[in-house]
């Protein structure tokens, strides 16, 4: 049975990427309000990615070191204002300014949920909840363009002040059910903030498992990011909704993947569960090099959710695992790192996609995917346990 704590990890989670992507719903209604082209518009993705990314490589070690429940309950604080400032914008740029409050908040939220599963769940149950959180984090991807195109028929602005409304209810919900719990904390006087984060990332393990999570974002945000201009193009050309659901299919499989791959990761070990994950990807990456018609390319994308889902389940596990004193601050190091490979990925591959085409990408996606596969095993031979 779910228990009050998980549970509010796990909206902790979801309330993040709900309002991450619900900006994608959102272009053509920002386009008219802010006398805005839709690149512009997009860029806000950027806004809220780069301050989150950064913040992320902080707010796990600042929790190490003074407390976890303040640290996730001041972030839900400035997601909520920064929501509510996002609802209030007159302007474009006031929109971005708005946007970075809201990843900077969301940046002290997501790495110490991670770090707070691994400390209240114990290791032969910690696979499934990891897959759990995995689940919850992909349903909040797939719901926000949904749930923001629904409220936005009746004001753009309500989108954001729901997503403020809803992130202040489960901070009041995560802050009663964890009243009175303490978390092992790292010796503050004897550790400031960078001396804990340095010497973490100098550990062979964090690094290695940093870098595996940087590539896994790396070569699935490329393909994602670029095989939607793919669908609209001869000899497919899909409209925006169709494309929208062929999408899909990656976020839906990897909903119901995710908690399988959980339970894996308990059963036949982290190292196992994350190679076939790896696998899987590459596969799917293969089977999208030779994809030609609408339904090759939605079973691809299928493919590829159920991958990166079991993929991320072995990874966030190993995440609590590898370094158990200063879990905080290993989750703030690999969330940091693999959530700049999301948000450099466009930046990276766009030039490669623009002279030499798709296929390029998805080759080279099976190179990333391969190289943090064989970085994984490298984890392996420093760690102790399955």
């Amino acid at each position: 049975m779910l228990d009050a704590r998980r549970l509010a990890v796990y909206l902790g989670a979801f309330i993040g990427p709900l309002s991450g992507n619900a900006v994608l719903a959102l272009v053509p209604t920002l386009k008219g309000e802010f006398n805005s082209t839709a690149p512009e518009v997009l860029v806000s993705i950027s806004f809220f990615m780069i301050p989150f990314a950064f913040f992320t490589l902080f707010s796990g070690t600042i929790s190490d070191l003074y407390d976890r429940k303040k640290t996730v309950v001041a972030g839900f604080a400035i997601y909520a204002f920064g929501s509510l400032l996002c609802a209030s914008s007159t302007d474009l740029n006031t929109f971005l300014l708005s946007r970075t409050v809201q990843g900077l908040g969301y940046g002290f939220v997501n790495p110490v949920l991670v770090a707070i599963l691994g400390d209240i769940v114990p290791h032969e149950h910690r696979g499934k909840a990891m897959g759990y959180l995995g689940a919850a984090t992909t349903t909040g991807i797939a719901l926000g363009p949904f749930v923001a195109g629904f409220i936005a028929i009746i004001d753009w602005r309500l989108v954001f002040v729901m997503i403020a409304t809803l992130t202040l209810l489960i901070g009041a919900f995560f802050s009663l059910t964890f009243k009175g719990v303490v978390f092992e904390k790292v010796d503050a006087k004897s550790a400031s903030l960078l001396r804990t984060l340095g010497g973490a990332a100098k550990h062979k393990s964090v690094a290695l498992l940093s870098l595996a999570g940087f590539l896994t974002f790396m070569c699935y945000v490329a393909t994602l990011s670029f095989i939607s201009d793919t669908l609209s193009i001869s000899p497919l050309s899909l409209s925006e909704s169709d494309i929208g659901i062929v999408m899909a299919t990656t976020g839906v499989a990897g909903i119901v993947a995710a908690p399988i791959g959980g339970k894996m990761v308990d059963r036949i070990g982290r190292f196992a569960t994350a190679a076939l994950g790896f696998t899987i990807m590459i596969l799917a990456f293969a089977l999208l090099s030779l994809s030609s018609s609408v339904g090759h390319h939605t079973g691809s994308l299928a493919v590829l959710g159920v991958g990166t889902a079991i993929t991320w389940s072995a990874l966030l596990t190993l995440t609590v695992e590898v370094l158990p004193k200063k879990r905080g601050t290993t989750s703030s190091l690999f969330n940091g790192a693999r959530f700049f490979g999301y948000a450099l990925a466009p930046l990276v591959f766009a030039p490669m996609y623009a002279s030499l085409g798709i296929r390029s990408i998805y080759y080279s996606s099976i190179i990333l995917a391969t190289g943090a596969l064989i970085v994984t095993r490298l984890v392996k031979s420093n760690h102790r346990g399955p």
